[in-house]
């Protein structure tokens, strides 16, 4: 891999303690002042992606090959509980041999299956599938055998009132059926037990990293400067807020940025938990995930994502360098400003991310979580918490 940097976890921990405990700052609470002294920006800000989730969320993969065919063909009489992971990949493929199908005779991408019939390459399937375009035909195709009502009604109706909302005018049933594939997968609201995935559960990533925010946040057992209070995410799902609100932390959210990010959300002193969704949020029913979406995201707000992270070293885990804003940004960062720590369990990044960290020089670093993210936020907690002097 070139000149690029490799460091374990407990290197990079050690680092970030080391990094925290020399920014200590001597207490003036006792003098007399007209007003406090202005808050330091914390040491890191983190970007978190679809491996943080790992365990709670699907990953592209199981959404792809096991996931979009418990969504696609409903267990009607619920017999089943939770499907076998066999009889989910046995929907799947049915599904995409019917999406290829359509999409081939309408001269659109295909995506391509394996000797399962599963996507062979689950994220540019899922790509595919997010273009809405394949499933657009697919949905139309249906509507005409269908004479008194559509494929995604029937649909609809066969799940009962689980996914029911306005009707979306402007939207073909293709797409009605995509966005509302994620819904099936991540809103709080949606029926537990079918497709749900525990949406209010937490792995050990979410529930360590709260209460290392809570120790920094309340100043018990913790010494050194602030480790981090602005968090963004490429999820959609709301675990972090599940996260900050059972260790009763305050904090900000930031969902809107099809809206346009702006600089002033992004003050030079932080204070309260800033948690930042720059692909959208399943809540504000705005999630973007075709690759034109990503990309008008990126032209809106690469600018103030750039100026916020070169200020501060960044530390990105389970998130997968995708052509959106965040990763725009990061090429843009001044590399003589900020480090940057790709944490992920892949033995060796993937080329487009070695090239880039690689680009960074001595400013970057890649680590290979063998354990999980969840491990690493245990590490970082003990060290920093309950290894205080």
């Amino acid at each position: 891999m070139g000149d690029l940097r490799i460091l374990t976890p407990e290197e990079l921990v050690s680092e970030i303690r080391r990094r925290l405990q020399a920014r200590i700052r001597p207490s003036t609470w006792h003098e007399y002042k007209v007003a406090p002294d202005s808050v330091e920006p914390a040491a890191y800000t983190l970007i978190v992606g679809a491996g943080f989730s790992c365990g709670v969320i699907p990953l592209t993969g199981q959404l792809m090959r096991e996931t979009i065919g418990d969504y696609y063909i409903p267990d009607q009489d619920g017999a089943f509980g939770q499907r076998p992971s066999e009889a989910l990949r046995k929907h799947s493929a049915s599904f995409w041999a019917e999406f290829n199908e359509v999409s081939q005779e309408e001269g659109l991408q295909v995506v391509e299956l394996d000797r399962e019939h599963l996507p062979a390459e689950p994220g540019k399937a899922y790509q595919t599938l997010f273009s809405y375009k394949g499933a657009n035909a697919l949905f139309r195709k249906k509507a005409v055998r269908s004479k008194r009502k559509s494929f995604l009604d029937q649909l609809l109706e066969q799940r009962g009132s689980m996914l029911k909302k306005p009707p979306e005018k402007d939207r073909e049933d293709g797409e009605r059926f995509v966005r509302g594939f994620l819904r099936y997968i991540l809103s709080p609201g949606s029926e537990h037990g079918h497709g749900s995935t525990g949406r209010n559960c937490l792995n050990d990533a979410h529930i360590h990293l709260a209460a290392l925010l809570e120790a920094q946040q309340c100043g018990q057992q913790w010494s050194g400067a602030a480790f981090c209070r602005t968090i963004f995410t490429t999820n959609f799902d709301t675990l972090l807020q599940v996260a900050l609100q059972r260790a009763s932390l305050t904090y900000l959210i930031t969902d809107r940025p099809e809206r346009g990010l702006d600089s002033s959300a992004f003050p030079g002193e932080e204070e309260a938990i800033h948690l930042v969704y720059t692909h959208g949020s399943i809540l504000r029913h705005n999630p973007a995930s075709a690759a034109h979406e990503l990309a008008g995201l990126s032209e809106k707000n690469v600018c103030v994502l750039r100026d916020f992270l070169q200020q501060r070293d960044v530390i990105i885990i389970g998130y997968g360098g995708w052509n959106d804003g965040l990763m725009a940004a990061l090429r843009l960062c001044d590399a003589r400003r900020h480090e940057v720590y790709w944490c992920d369990v892949q033995a060796k990044p993937a080329g487009r991310i070695a090239k880039f960290l690689e680009s960074k020089g001595d400013g970057a670093a890649y680590v290979l979580l063998k354990n999980g993210a969840g491990d690493f936020m245990r590490m970082l907690r003990e060290e920093l918490i309950l290894k205080q002097p």
